[in-house]
């Protein structure tokens, strides 16, 4: 209850107004041992004063922040602020003091009395001006306070929108990114399925079996961000099997991962994309063999590995593979995927991202 009411602005500003009020006039050398009556009465028109600056200094604050409101134009509000607060102080304090009794004006001051015509400005003392500048001061103290915290909480603000702004944005090409998946491997697998079955049309059903569990697994985890590297490996296990129903002996894949990696994540079809990039830049024959390598070096990061023997017309790439594997990673890991080539092999080295 008590945290509510001090964190309202009002409650503060009023607060304040009281406390100077009851404190002007002691710093003012009003004597107080000799004759209380003047203190009493100067803390009445202390707070008056109090109350008219503090207010005006909060409506121009409140004035200039719906005009020039925004983070950024912070230098340009205060050039406003500043000059308009201290000129309202002594137009303000000056009219009001024209208009309070001149004993009791000059009372608060070490008893001067100033025994001139109020309504005329140029009477005042060097004394009576004491009221404006300190008004004045008193003010830009309140000004630097308020401009602080709502400089801060526009920088929060700012902060808060722009980390809003990123997350949707990335969570945007993340889905982009995922949507990509199924009708590229959909479609290399038609492919696939519809060569098998001008050669053997028995093991094309068996093919089609294989991939009805392998697509089943892609429906369950392309909504996914991540997934454990030893399911994703029983994934890539069957996709190859289905390679293998094509290629034969001369596709060859050896797996070396322990089984201490294996509670790792990756994001989900990664090394399926990268088996397939292998198997769709290079020539596979009875002659020229692919071997693909899946490991973990010892940098721990996953490696696939495959010799490098490029055909020399390569069909249409929409180069969604290797790419969306970079990006991916790029939402997760400031560890960034390694590439490898030389004339001789191609590897990737795919962060494993430890949860």
């Amino acid at each position: 209850m008590l945290k509510k009411i001090f964190c309202n602005e009002k409650v503060l500003r009023y607060l304040g107004i009281l406390f100077i009020g009851f404190l002007f006039p002691i710093i003012s050398n009003a004597d107080l041992k000799e004759n209380p009556s003047p203190y009493l009465a100067n803390v009445f028109f202390s707070t008056f004063y109090a109350f008219i600056s503090w207010n005006v200094a909060c409506a121009i604050i409140t004035f200039f922040r719906k005009h020039y409101g925004n983070y950024n134009q912070t230098n340009l509000r205060l050039k406003f602020e500043i000059p308009s607060i201290i000129i309202s102080m002594f137009i303000i304090n000056i009219w009001v003091a024209m208009l309070i009794d001149n004993y009791i004006f000059a009372t608060i001051f070490n008893n001067t009395i100033l025994k001139c015509d109020p309504s005329r400005l140029a009477c005042l003392s060097s004394e009576s001006l004491k009221i404006p500048i300190l008004a004045s001061i008193l003010c830009l103290g309140i000004l630097a306070i308020y401009e602080s915290a709502y400089i801060y909480q526009q920088l929060q603000k700012s902060i808060l929108e722009a980390q809003k702004f990123q997350t949707e944005s990335i969570k945007s090409q993340f889905e982009v990114l995922k949507n990509q998946i199924d009708p590229h491997f959909l479609f290399n697998s038609l492919n696939t399925l519809a060569s098998v079955i001008e050669e053997n049309p028995q093991v094309a059903v068996h093919f089609a079996e294989k991939l009805s569990q392998v697509y089943r697994y892609i429906l369950q985890n392309k909504d996914k961000e991540l997934v454990r590297l030893d399911t994703e490996l029983k994934f890539v296990e069957s996709y190859i099997f289905l390679l293998k129903i094509r290629f034969e002996q001369n596709l060859i894949v050896n797996f070396e991962v322990k089984e201490e990696f294996y509670n790792t994540k990756i994001p989900p079809l990664s090394l399926q994309i990268l088996v397939e990039n292998a198997i769709k830049h290079n020539i596979i024959s009875a002659g020229k063999p692919l071997t693909i390598e899946i490991f973990v070096n010892d940098l721990g990061f996953l490696a696939i590995k495959n010799n490098l023997q490029i055909k020399n017309s390569v069909q249409h790439s929409n180069k969604i593979g290797l790419e969306n594997v970079i990006k991916r990673y790029q939402y997760f890991t400031q560890e960034a995927v390694q590439i490898i080539k030389n004339a001789q092999l191609f590897e990737v080295q795919l962060p494993l991202i430890k949860l």
